[in-house]
């Protein structure tokens, strides 16, 4: 997997704390042990900020064919080579995750969803729990009671609670029924979901709690990926 080129403009995102918010920086240099880029910039402002050492973010950018890059880093110190420089840890390459354009990574996730939507032939007001299959930054799937009047094209809304960096957020959400498996020798269908409204905030949080759990799966030789 290749690292971004030196003189190539990356994305970092912060998800949570003081700092949350996209930053774009330039790599300056790289080595062994660490990316060097300049002091990251949020987009609108005047100032660079300076982030302190071992704030963990999630870094983005551009492949030469297009596909996004991803890999998780934290701060590691300051540098000075011509210019003030942030030091990032450089991560292993199998822990950059590539994908092409309009893929999101997917990954299993187990969590409780609470449920609210309307039945469309009777047009009751329908609350149910569902349970998590796995989730991405454009969709997820879900397993339900077979016996729950749920069509594709419904408009599901959402809640559940996703770990994340030793804290717990709580995700609201509505997204649109896409495809309704048959119902499986346990009494559930498993319901895939296409975000219908999510903030980039609670998006956010979705990608890279995926990255880390995909990275997880892959330490426990759990993952294909």
């Amino acid at each position: 997997m290749a690292y971004p080129d030196i003189g190539q403009t990356i994305t970092l995102v912060i998800t949570d704390g003081y700092y949350e918010g996209r930053y774009q920086a330039r790599v300056q240099d790289m080595e062994e042990d660490g990316i060097f880029i300049e002091i990251p910039l949020k987009p609108g402002a005047i100032m660079p900020t300076n982030l302190p050492t071992e704030q963990s973010a999630l870094v983005q950018y551009r492949a030469a064919d297009g596909a996004l890059c991803t890999f998780q880093t934290e701060v590691q110190g300051r540098d000075v080579r011509q210019i003030p420089l942030l030091k990032l840890l450089k991560p292993d390459e199998e822990h950059i995750y590539r994908q092409q354009r309009r893929e999101f990574l997917r990954v299993p996730i187990m969590a409780t969803f609470q449920l609210i939507f309307v039945d469309n032939e009777t047009k009751e007001i329908i609350n149910a729990d569902a349970y998590g299959y796995d989730i991405s930054g454009g969709g997820l799937s879900l397993r339900v009671q077979h016996d729950l009047p749920m069509r594709s094209e419904d408009i599901i809304g959402f809640r559940f609670r996703l770990p994340l960096e030793s804290m717990t957020h709580e995700i609201v959400g509505k997204a649109r029924v896409i495809r309704i498996a048959p119902q499986d020798r346990h009494g559930y269908k498993l319901v895939s979901l296409k975000y219908y409204e999510l903030s980039e905030r609670d998006r956010q949080r979705i990608i890279q709690y995926s990255f880390r759990r995909q990275i997880e799966l892959r330490d426990k030789g759990l993952s294909n990926r």
